[in-house]
């Protein structure tokens, strides 16, 4: 709880800081509003006895130096992914950004927005060639353990690079969250200041299908409505009976990770705690009711016609499905203000019905999670832009909504809605991501959505059941060959399974039976060998 407390003195103070520039009638951009954070943010980086400069101080001199000899600003790769892939106000976001960046830090960002669909290969096919600049990247995309084990990852703790150069983030990521985020006793990734906390199961359906079959909407004070699985497929029968011509269900890549409290403990579905606020023996998923369960429910869904034929196929994300109109509900991980994020990503108002409960599991401050590439050309450099994208107000603003007047008007009471003619079909900067980035509480808050969003969000992470090996990371190094197996198997097999288009009795056998040919019981032993060693340390 004192860590929770203190992450969430320092949101509101950040936050009282946008209010005030808000108040003070500054625009994006001014020079009043710029010299104010360079005040503020640099109440980190004061000048040492004596007059000279720090070491924050000193590496932005140094690079304004370079600029006044070469005409060039260092520029720093900050690759993020989208729904949409990149969107149409890129360049003029960016460059809104540069013109504080400049001043503050002697360097220019570069934003590399991808499609999430391929991101992964993308981005990991740039990290192994180095035949382009990225910095920052998401770890969580590509798989975080993996990430590492490939030397793709800077370690932040090397020479105090984060403690000296990132004073911001070491005050918002505590050492408890960071301690959370290490693999192998080295930092290679930071998180996010987001809900660490996640409720599984969140169904989500349109609410104009949903009024067509004449269900009466009853939302709860978190604007989510309380359900089971069972209500779930009366609900979806009636939708297939009245909207023929649409899918019911779309279908994502991560439907038993949103699906179910099962803890993944070190980032695979190879060994999991099936109940993890109470048990601490890792099993195998795959023989699991909770995993029958589900395989038997989406195959049942599958034979019904609820689900697409092509959706082993289709990459398309579910929230871009609902969002064509051609289909209706899906599946996700719910939170404060959940029903405003899914809205705006599907294009239509949502109604989302809580299925499973809250809960931080092992990998849940970890499960986004932005590395910094150990190709970097210019760490320090690096650092210093995330540290401001965590505690400049405008900065962030920016980056999670973009500019006032052109993607975004403010209310008088400090909600924000789109401008007049502008609407989530062809804004051109409304990617719906601001869970992945820095640090979206220091922003305006969209309408829709509390005004208190991020103490809120604080609270939720602050009562959410914890699993008991949060925190634990499995270094599965000794075992790559066996996890490279597992993982080619289990991409064969586990949508099939998910999705429904294999029998659920002897396909799973199927699966199960190459699994430990590929040696998954020696795999599952490991990782219970070191959970078992990594309690006994705590």
């Amino acid at each position: 709880m004192k860590k929770v407390r203190r992450v969430l003195a320092v949101i509101l103070a950040l936050a009282m800081m946008l209010s005030l520039a808000a108040c003070g009638g500054s625009k994006s951009g001014s020079d009043s509003e710029t010299g104010k954070q360079e005040s503020s943010s640099n109440s980190s980086s004061s000048e040492s006895a004596g007059g000279s400069l720090s070491a924050y101080e000193q590496a932005i001199a140094d690079r304004k130096a370079e600029y006044e000899k070469t005409g060039k600003y260092q520029k720093v790769v900050y690759a993020i992914y989208t729904w949409i892939g990149k969107p149409a106000g890129t360049e003029r976001i960016q460059e809104a950004m540069n013109e504080i960046l400049r001043e503050k830090l002697g360097l220019e960002v570069e934003l590399m927005c991808l499609d999430f669909t391929s991101y992964r290969q993308d981005i990991q096919l740039d990290l192994t060639n180095n035949d382009e600049q990225i910095d920052w990247f998401g770890g969580n995309a590509l798989g975080y353990t993996s990430c590492v084990n490939n030397g793709f990852c800077y370690d932040l703790d090397e020479n105090d690079l984060l403690a000296t150069y990132g004073p911001g983030i070491e005050e918002l990521v505590t050492k408890d969250y960071q301690t959370a985020c290490k693999y192998a006793g080295h930092l290679y990734g930071i998180p996010p200041v987001k809900d660490y906390a996640i409720t599984t199961a969140a169904m989500c359906i349109g609410k104009e299908y949903l009024d067509a079959i004449g269900y009466d909407v009853k939302e709860d004070e978190n604007q989510e409505v309380v359900a089971t699985w069972d209500e779930m497929g009366d609900i979806f029968a009636k939708l297939h009976e009245k909207f023929p011509d649409k899918y019911v269900y779309a279908v994502a890549g991560n439907q038993f990770g949103q699906g179910s409290i099962v803890d993944n403990i070190g980032n695979d579905w190879f060994g999991v705690l099936v109940d993890p606020t109470k048990d601490l023996k890792v099993v195998n998923l795959f023989e699991t009711p909770e995993w029958n369960e589900m395989v038997e429910r989406m195959y049942d869904w599958n034979q019904k016609g609820f689900m697409s034929a092509d959706a082993l196929t289709d990459n398309t994300s579910a929230s871009a499905k609902i969002k064509s109109g051609t289909y209706m509900a899906m599946l996700a991980q719910s939170k404060p203000g959940y029903k405003s994020q899914i809205s705006g990503e599907c294009g239509r108002e949502m109604v989302v019905f809580r299925l499973g409960q809250d809960i931080i599991k092992s990998s849940g401050i970890a499960s986004v999670i932005t590395c910094l590439n150990q190709a970097s050309p210019d760490p320090i450099a690096a650092v210093q832009l995330m540290n401001e994208l965590y505690t400049d107000p405008q900065l962030s603003t920016l980056l999670i909504w973009g500019q006032e007047g052109k993607d975004y008007v403010a209310d008088p009471d400090g909600h924000i809605h789109f401008p007049e003619g502008v609407d989530s079909q062809n804004a051109e900067w409304y990617h719906t991501m601001n869970w992945e980035l820095p640090n979206q509480y220091i922003a305006p808050v969209w309408v829709g959505d509390p005004l208190d969003l991020g103490p809120k969000t604080m609270e939720f992470n602050a009562n959410a059941a914890q699993s008991l090996a949060m925190g634990f990371t499995f270094d599965n190094s000794n075992y790559t060959a066996e996890y490279t197996a597992l993982q080619n198997i289990y991409d064969e097999y586990s949508n099939q399974l998910l999705y429904g288009f294999l029998d659920p009795v002897s396909g799973n056998k199927e699966f199960n039976d190459k699994l430990k040919k590929a040696g998954l019981d020696e795999y599952i032993a490991e990782k219970q060998k070191q959970l078992d060693a990594w309690l006994a340390s705590k």
